[in-house]
């Protein structure tokens, strides 16, 4: 996800679901069964924390609040195939972080080469509408 695209997950966010303002869906009805949980393999998760690390073992991981709208959908993988079923609901995006005595810095991903933009990972597997991985119920 490009740091624009992010910045406008994050905007919508704070409009619908921060205060719990129904998202609306691709139709602009409100969504009435939000987010269960995202779900990120380990791969994408080492790859994010593995940015973090490169300025010793002070990193972690921000997990971002966001909610998808028409555009921001678009920074889904090309591969998901559900993409209009995300409109209105809340996700997450990884972004690799330090902690400094100043606080949590995100890494500027801008200058790390990989399959990823420079606003963090995005495309975790969200259930709805994404159930069929399973449930705990």
């Amino acid at each position: 996800m490009k740091k624009a695209t992010l910045k406008k997950f994050r905007a919508y966010y704070r409009k619908h679901g921060k205060i719990n303002n129904p998202g609306l869906d691709s139709h602009g009805k409100p969504i009435k069964e939000q987010t269960d949980w995202v779900w990120f393999d380990r791969e994408t998760i080492e790859a994010a924390l593995a940015h973090a690390d490169r300025h010793g073992k002070v990193g972690g991981l921000k997990m971002y609040f966001g909610q998808y709208d028409k555009e921001t959908i678009n920074s889904l993988p090309k591969d998901c195939d559900k993409k209009e079923a995300y409109i209105g609901r809340i996700s997450l995006v990884l972004v690799p972080a330090n902690k400094t005595k100043e606080g949590l810095n995100d890494i500027l991903l801008s200058e790390v080469s990989g399959p990823i933009d420079e606003g963090g990972w995005n495309g975790g597997a969200m259930c709805p509408p994404d159930c069929s991985e399973g449930d705990d119920d």
